[in-house]
């Protein structure tokens, strides 16, 4: 089975906010030092969209916002749980 390629990532200026990411196991990228912005991202490919929509939740629970990139395209983070939810259920289908 060919993994698919999926990450949930945002771009971050506060810094409580990338300390949240961090503890939720993020990895943090300085993007632009100069304006304090942070790239932050978690690499699910090697993870179902199970482990993904954990995450989305763990997000929401700390008021994080982050989007997700995945082989087919982004989805912003007002649609991101829903979407996790539905490829989720999809994979626990076929399985």
């Amino acid at each position: 089975m060919i993994k698919e390629m999926k990450k949930i990532f945002t771009f971050e200026d506060s810094i409580s906010n990338v300390a949240a990411y961090e503890a939720l196991g993020f990895n943090v990228i300085m993007d632009d030092a100069a304006n304090g912005i942070y790239y932050v991202e978690a690499d699910l490919t090697d993870y179902d969209w199970l482990a993904a929509l954990a995450l989305l939740e763990d997000c929401e629970r700390e008021g994080l916002q982050p989007a997700i990139q995945y082989d087919g395209g982004f989805i912003d983070w007002e649609d991101a749980i829903a979407f996790a939810d539905k490829k989720a259920n999809t994979e626990l289908s076929v399985n």
